[in-house]
């Protein structure tokens, strides 16, 4: 499944979720297992390959796997897992694009301003601030899924942040159906797959919990994600 929405569909260099049963014996996330930026391709004595190219693990678990989906060409390809409980193989269909936004308690697109302040409606998370989106506000929507960049990143490490590797195209977003203005979007630098997409809230905005999407190379995010618009 696609890694921030859940629901079916991959791309080349997005992240992925895969569920099942008797992979990893215990937790293991990749965070210990990075060398000189390069991301891990075992992990809790798991291994995925999609389209006979290593998947980079981020986190296994005895009932799920996140990964980054290695560069591989769109169409049928075949994903293998190999794991404690044996080697499982099934079929999959690679997309050039799957754009979602990652998700909030609530529904609620991950959404922050500039200094990393967190944009989503009070009392989202226990003992941490969160301010509503304004009307007018600049405010950046992460995701995955986005295709490719220009240039193109390198695959397998940690983004560095010698350069901006922006969308190819530039996306198109909607509140509640009506169009924003798209400043930019482009890989967050120190992560891996993870798209910053930099929009305006219409200052004619009203309060409200708003049905947000993105649309790029002709394939649209999932619906029933909101922002929380609050003056």
């Amino acid at each position: 499944m696609n890694g921030a929405s859940l629901q079916p569909g991959i791309s080349p260099n997005s992240w992925a979720t895969i569920q099942g049963c008797v992979f990893a014996s215990s937790v293991e996330v990749w965070d210990k297992f990075i060398v000189d930026g390069r991301l891990p391709t075992t992990l809790g004595g798991v291994t995925v390959t999609i389209g006979g190219k290593p998947a980079y693990l981020y986190y296994v678990s005895p009932s799920q796997i996140n990964l980054v989906v290695p560069d591989i060409e769109p169409g049928p390809a075949q994903v293998v897992v190999t794991a404690s409980g044996g080697r499982q193989q099934f079929a999959v269909t690679v997309a050039s694009y799957s754009p979602a936004f990652f998700v909030w308690p609530g529904s609620q697109a991950v959404a922050t301003r500039a200094d990393y302040s967190l944009a989503a409606k009070s009392g989202t998370f226990a003992g941490a601030t969160t301010v509503p989106a304004k009307p007018g506000d600049v405010i950046i929507l992460w995701g995955s899924g986005f295709g490719p960049t220009t240039p193109a990143a390198p695959a397998g490490v940690l983004l560095p942040a010698d350069r901006t590797y922006s969308t190819s195209t530039l996306p198109t977003v909607t509140i509640n159906n009506v169009g924003v203005t798209v400043y930019g979007a482009a890989l967050a630098s120190g992560f891996a797959a993870l798209f910053q997409v930099a929009i305006q809230v219409p200052a004619s905005l009203a309060d409200g919990d708003w049905p947000v999407m993105a649309s790029i190379g002709g394939v649209q995010s999932p619906s029933g994600i909101v922002l929380s618009v609050r003056r």
